[in-house]
């Protein structure tokens, strides 16, 4: 009996030292989201706080945009003057091209004509000279569409159509016409037409 009482004794101790530890310990559980209190959970989701820029803060930051649009500008100009170098130079080239090759045909076609022209008198002179006054009329004319102006190719013209006419009494009207336009077109040439007009003398009645 007596072993039986002083084990109760000493079970009853603990249990009451186990209290007394529970209720003074200075230590906390662990707290997770899971067990959190309804009031720590107002607290966690409730909105921050900041502290307002000061106008010092505000202003520096206006500079700072200021000189940032600043570069913006400065650097779209130097793009905008970069783009209209580009575009004169690249528009003067183009110009420069063109008038060249503008330049290029123009003279390639002087050349053709000068090259078809000399071919005509060419051709006209063989036939003038084998007597072929229609032959040689034809490519005379042909070359007088060229330079209608040249005295050379009006010249062998006027000449073909006079001995045509003495000739062969045709051309006669076309043969007079041009000598008289030539004589009031190439004064200092007169000379030599009036020796045509000695051909021509029935028709002008000499």
């Amino acid at each position: 009996m007596g072993g039986e009482g002083s084990m109760m004794a000493m079970i009853n101790s603990l249990r009451n030292n186990r209290k007394l530890l529970r209720k003074n310990s200075r230590f906390k559980k662990d707290r997770s989201f899971l067990n959190l209190k309804e009031t720590d959970l107002k607290g966690a989701t409730g909105k921050p706080t900041f502290n307002a820029y000061s106008k010092e803060a505000i202003r520096k930051i206006k500079i700072k945009f200021k000189r940032s649009r600043k570069r913006e500008k400065v650097f779209f100009v130097f793009l905008g003057l970069i783009g209209l170098f580009l575009f004169v130079a690249l528009g003067r080239f183009l110009v420069e091209d063109a008038l060249q090759e503008q330049n290029d045909s123009r003279l390639e076609l002087i050349q053709k004509n000068e090259r078809l022209y000399l071919k005509h008198i060419e051709f006209g002179d063989r036939w003038f000279s084998q007597g072929k006054w229609k032959n040689a009329i034809f490519y005379y004319k042909q070359g007088g569409e060229l330079y209608p102006d040249d005295y050379e190719i009006n010249y062998r013209l006027v000449r073909a159509y006079s001995l045509h006419c003495k000739n062969d009494l045709e051309n006669c009207a076309e043969a007079k016409a041009l000598l008289d336009g030539m004589l009031l077109k190439f004064s200092d040439k007169e000379t030599q037409l009036l020796e045509l007009k000695e051909v021509l003398n029935f028709e002008y009645g000499i």
